[in-house]
């Protein structure tokens, strides 16, 4: 972090100011490596290391599964950036990013201004937010040690970013800023990992500045289209019959690793990323008896695999939603709703406080 960051800065408990101390800073370009971070306010303290400031407390809600991910997985290789690389197959099936931009009109909101990433994980979008709409400045939080692998890979990567983008380590539900501080957040893939989806949108918006863009991604309860059947629609009871099928597959196996440590569900998982299981899985027929033992995804990457299984598998929280569920908390929160992504559920709206009011 650098000193511009202690304007921006506050504290998670109380949003007093941060005073700096015992700082060890870069000799190259003066970032403050080691510090503490102390409270004028309440007293409290917090660490700076490895340039990083540091904000988790008791009740951040901490989840051992995604440090697993990040620093045994990944191991500081950026796996997720595949999803970038629009010559990679990864890029067609989860690419968040652009599938909930609007064509672009939503990130064209962050141009020129402050940007909160939030469950930033290692990066990757962050890195693509800087590099396509350039910002005037980048905060990305997550609650895992995976911002130490977002700034290995910033540092070997994209240095030309370094000082338009500050890494935390704290929870959505103890954000170490001010409200209305940023005139962009967004989080893509996140919120529904937390456990208490509504109250983590209520966060994030409360961080959106007055005319602030908020724009998120969740997963999306199944539509049901049973009672009609209307030319061109797809047929759906036997839709519905396959999916529950396939979901009750797939959360047999979520309850098991839930029960397990996330080393013992790795060594469960590591084989269904295996090339064999990738070719079995592409043989006619055979397929459907891959999809009824163990659904995976077809990527030629194996490692890529791993971290995707291991993603999918092993969330303490996994909370699908719909539409008219979580309206209701945008609506509460002022947020007026500019566009619904056609790749459910993703919301994008503006901050208009007395948007919704009746008189």
């Amino acid at each position: 972090m650098y000193d511009s960051a202690l304007a921006l800065l506050a504290c998670p408990l109380c949003r007093g100011d941060l005073a700096l101390t015992a700082e060890t800073r870069d000799p190259d370009d003066g970032e403050i490596l080691e510090a503490r971070l102390s409270c004028v306010s309440c007293g409290k303290s917090f660490p700076v290391t490895n340039g990083i400031p540091r904000f988790i407390t008791e009740d951040s809600g901490y989840n051992p599964t995604w440090n697993y991910k990040w620093t045994k997985i990944d191991r500081g290789r950026g796996l997720n950036y595949k999803i970038l690389d629009r010559s990679d197959p990864a890029f067609e099936t989860h690419n968040v990013f652009d599938c909930n931009g609007y064509e672009g009109r939503a990130h064209e909101c962050a141009r020129g201004r402050s940007v909160l990433d939030i469950g930033c994980g290692v990066g990757q979008y962050s890195v693509e937010i800087l590099r396509r709409y350039d910002p005037a400045h980048v905060t990305a939080v997550d609650l895992t040690e995976g911002v130490d692998i977002f700034r290995k890979i910033l540092r070997e990567r994209y240095p030309e970013y370094k000082q338009k983008i500050l890494m935390v380590q704290a929870s959505v539900f103890a954000l170490p800023f001010r409200p209305g501080s940023f005139d962009y957040v967004f989080s893509f893939g996140v919120l529904h990992h937390t456990g208490r989806t509504r109250d983590a949108i209520r966060a994030a918006a409360d961080m959106a500045s007055e005319g602030g863009h908020l724009n998120f991604w969740i997963y999306a309860s199944s539509i049901v289209p049973i009672s009609v059947r209307e030319p061109g629609r797809t047929r759906p009871l036997r839709e519905l019959i396959f999916a529950m099928y396939y979901m009750w597959i797939e959360f047999t196996w979520i309850r098991l690793f839930r029960n397990m440590s996330p080393a013992a569900a790795a060594r469960i998982i590591r084989p269904f990323a295996s090339d064999f299981w990738t070719w079995f899985n592409r043989i006619p027929f055979l397929k459907y008896l891959g999809m009824i033992v163990f659904p995976t995804i077809q990527h030629p990457d194996r490692e890529y695999r791993f971290l995707n299984l291991f993603d999918g598998y092993c969330n303490h929280w996994d909370d699908t939603w719909s539409e008219h569920e979580i309206f209701p908390t945008l609506r509460e929160c002022g947020i007026a709703i500019k566009g619904i992504s056609p790749w459910r559920l993703g919301f994008w709206g503006v901050k208009q406080s007395g948007f919704y009011d009746t008189e």
